[in-house]
């Protein structure tokens, strides 16, 4: 109930030194990988290849990226996108349920994707604040939320709800993105 493929290389091919643009030949490969690719025909698709090494002058002997997936993901960059869709009309136990996926798998997924979301996200220009705490799961656990009150968004989530938990956010502004603050609205519990 599934479909595998295997991609191979020409051998002669050029790779790029994941580090510069240098281009080289094959050294060697690494073991086999695989990654979860989306269905085919409602059967799990899975993507199989010999990871290629180059071995730089500069850099020594290191694994090509790949154009269908991020470093470390066993999934490819189409799924990944299919899982957040999902993801974002269920929960991220209901995508695990459609996509049969773990709630770990699941959950890496999204982390991916915030990180890869922030990682495009222009530097933080910030001049009306607010923050507040939210109750998150069963009990008495607390999140700190940072909003840019001009846009209407989340700028900043931390642990608990401290004073020391906010200066965990001023302290990575940089002094102008500090500076630039003109005003905060506040309910916080500390």
């Amino acid at each position: 109930k599934k479909v595998d493929v295997w991609l191979e290389h020409d051998e002669k091919a050029l790779w790029p030194c994941p580090q510069c643009p240098r281009k080289l030949g094959l050294y060697d490969h690494k073991e086999e990988r695989v990654w979860r690719h989306l269905d085919t025909m409602q059967f799990q698709t899975f993507v199989h290849a010999r990871m290629p090494r180059v071995n730089c002058p500069d850099h020594g002997v290191r694994q090509v990226e790949v154009a269908w997936a991020e470093a470390n993901s066993h999934f490819t960059s189409i799924f990944e996108r299919f899982a957040i869709d999902v993801i974002q009309e269920t929960d991220t136990q209901g995508a695990g349920k459609i996509l049969k996926l773990s709630w770990d798998e699941a959950w890496g997924i999204q982390e991916r994707a915030v990180a890869r979301g922030l990682t495009a996200k222009p530097p933080l220009v910030l001049r009306q604040m607010g923050v507040d705490e939210k109750a998150v799961g069963h009990g008495q656990q607390y999140m700190t939320l940072v909003y840019n009150l001009e846009n209407s968004t989340v700028e900043w989530v931390g642990e608990e709800r401290k004073k020391e938990t906010l200066d965990l956010f001023f302290r990575s502004l940089n002094p102008e993105q500090r500076a630039a603050i003109e005003a905060v609205g506040l309910d916080m519990w500390d």
